[in-house]
C-alpha cells in the first residue's frame, strides 16, 4: 500500500509512483492495527482551481522536473445520435403521390384514346344503328363514313322519258314520274353508266304515291338489273301503300316475274302520299332490306347474279314518283 503524504490518499497498485491527484511521489504505508474502515474519512482541502502565474527562472537555475501526466480513466464513447425518420416517411409519401398522378394521366390518357378509337367506330357504322334495334345482327351493315356514294335527285334528265306500250315515264319538278298500263307492270332501268352499277353497294331511293292510291302489283326498287335484246332479269324491293300496307320481294328472270318474299304487311310503311324510303343493303350475295330506315327482311341471291344496274318498277296506272336516288359503295 502506498500513501501520498500532501493529501493522505492510499493506493492498493504497488505499480503507481505519484499521487492521481497532486502528483506527489507516494511512501509505503501500511495500515494501522486500530485501522477502522467506518471512520471519517478525511478529504484534501479544496484545490485553487485558478490558473498558476508564470514562474520566471533566472539563468542558470533549471526548472524542477515536470511531473508525469495524471493517468485519468477514458470517458464512456458517445452514443450516436439516433436520426428522425420523418424525412424518410415525406420524402416516400411525396414519391407514392407523384407515382398516383402518373398513373391517373396515364389512365386518363388511355380513356381518351379508347373514347376516340369508339368515337371513329360508331362513326364508321352509322347504318346499322336500325338494324341493331330491331334485333338485325347480320355482318352485312355499311360503313357510310367510309364509302364513297353516287347521288341522283333527279334534277338532271339522265333516265328514259317518254310513252311506251308498257307505260309512261317523265320528269316533273325534279322528281321522276311513271304509271303502267292498265294490264302489266313496267321495268325501267338506269342509264348504263358505271355510276348505276350496285355491286356489294348500299342502294336508296325516295318513293310515293301521287295520289295516294297504292298500284295493284306494287312500285319500287330494282337491284342488279340485266337487259339483253330479248329478256331482263333483276330483284324488285316492292311496296303497297294502301289501308293494309305491305311489302315484297320479286325476281324477274327471262322477262317473267315470280316472288322471293310474298307480300308482308309492314307498319313501317308510311300510307297515302307520304314518301317512303327503300333501301337494299348489298354484301355478295346476301342481300338486306329496310323501309324508312327499318330492316324487314333478308335473303340470299340463289341466281348469284351479284351485279348490275339500279331500275324502278310500277304497276297499274297510278301515277308514282321517285326522287334522291343514292348508291353508295
Amino acid at each position: 500500500m502506498k500513501r501520498c503524504p500532501q493529501c493522505n490518499r492510499t493506493y492498493t497498485d504497488d505499480a503507481l509512483s505519484f499521487c492521481l491527484d497532486d502528483g506527489s511521489p507516494l511512501v509505503s504505508a501500511s495500515a494501522p492495527s486500530s485501522f477502522d474502515p467506518g471512520a471519517t474519512v478525511q478529504y484534501p482541502q479544496s484545490r485553487e482551481t485558478s490558473p498558476q502565474p508564470t514562474i520566471a527562472y533566472g539563468p542558470g537555475q533549471m526548472p524542477p522536473p515536470s511531473m508525469p501526466p495524471p493517468q485519468w480513466t477514458p470517458m464512456p464513447p458517445i452514443a450516436p445520435q439516433k436520426r428522425s425518420v420523418w424525412p424518410w416517411i415525406l420524402g416516400i409519401g411525396a414519391v407514392l403521390v407523384f407515382m398516383g398522378i402518373g398513373g391517373l394521366i396515364l389512365i386518363i390518357a388511355l380513356a381518351s384514346m379508347s373514347n376516340n378509337n369508339n368515337n371513329r367506330s360508331a362513326n364508321a357504322n352509322l347504318n346499322a344503328n336500325s338494324a341493331n334495334r330491331n334485333g338485325n345482327t347480320s355482318s352485312n351493315a355499311n360503313t357510310r363514313a367510309t364509302l364513297s356514294s353516287y347521288t341522283d335527285d333527279f334534277s338532271t334528265e339522265n333516265w328514259y322519258s317518254g310513252t311506251s306500250q308498257f307505260g309512261r315515264s317523265w320528269y316533273d319538278n325534279d322528281e321522276f314520274h311513271m304509271h303502267s298500263t292498265k294490264t302489266g307492270y313496267i321495268v325501267l332501268y338506269a342509264p348504263n353508266r358505271k355510276d348505276y352499277y350496285d355491286e356489294n353497294s348500299t342502294v336508296r331511293i325516295t318513293t310515293r304515291s301521287v295520289d295516294g292510291e297504292a298500284p295493284n302489283s306494287g312500285y319500287g326498287l330494282l337491284i342488279h338489273g340485266i337487259k339483253t335484246d330479248t329478256s331482263f332479269q333483276d330483284i324488285g324491293f316492292l311496296i303497297k301503300n294502301g289501308d293494309n300496307p305491305q311489302y315484297a320481294i320479286v325476281q324477274h328472270k327471262a322477262s317473267s316475274e315470280s316472288k322471293i318474299v310474298n307480300w308482308t304487311p309492314s307498319s313501317t310503311i308510311r300510307t297515302g302520299t307520304t314518301p317512303n324510303q327503300l333501301e337494299v343493303r348489298i354484301r355478295d350475295r346476301k342481300l338486306d332490306f329496310y323501309i324508312n330506315g327499318q330492316f324487314v327482311t333478308s335473303i340470299t341471291d340463289s341466281e348469284n347474279l351479284q351485279n348490275g344496274r339500279v331500275g324502278l318498277y310500277t304497276s297499274d296506272t297510278t301515277e308514282v314518283a321517285f326522287d334522291d336516288l343514292e348508291i353508295s359503295k
